[in-house]
């Protein structure tokens, strides 16, 4: 029976293999795109199921609120731009003064 010396050591318990760099010049652009994101972003600490998990709540965070940039932004802009109206000159409906004031509506109509 072999003593405890005598056996192979156990591998490390986290596994580094990620961490050196491949051979392949692609394959070392996208490792150090890798290694990059991890260590700017500490996810280098975390255990697999936490990154999937992090990066996870991340990606629907970012759904979000692209939809609602997409959806309801602009319907919000031209609630703004009614009430910025209604704030600016004290009524609301004629918008044409408000693009005037921009500098966007027609100046008038000149004689030939």
């Amino acid at each position: 029976m072999p003593t405890i010396l005598e056996t192979e050591p156990l591998p490390h318990k986290p596994d580094l293999s990620f961490t050196k760099p491949p051979k392949s010049g692609l394959a070392y652009v996208f490792w150090r795109w890798r290694m990059w994101f991890e260590s700017t972003f500490v996810l280098s600490m975390l255990e697999p199921w936490e990154k999937i998990l992090l990066l996870t709540i991340i990606a629907v965070f970012f759904i979000l609120v692209t939809t609602g940039l997409v959806k309801y932004f602009p319907q919000h802009l031209m609630i703004m731009r009614r009430r910025s109206t209604y704030y600016l000159w004290g009524q609301e409906g004629d918008e044409r003064i408000f693009w005037q004031w921009l500098g966007f509506g027609s100046v008038g109509h000149k004689e030939l």
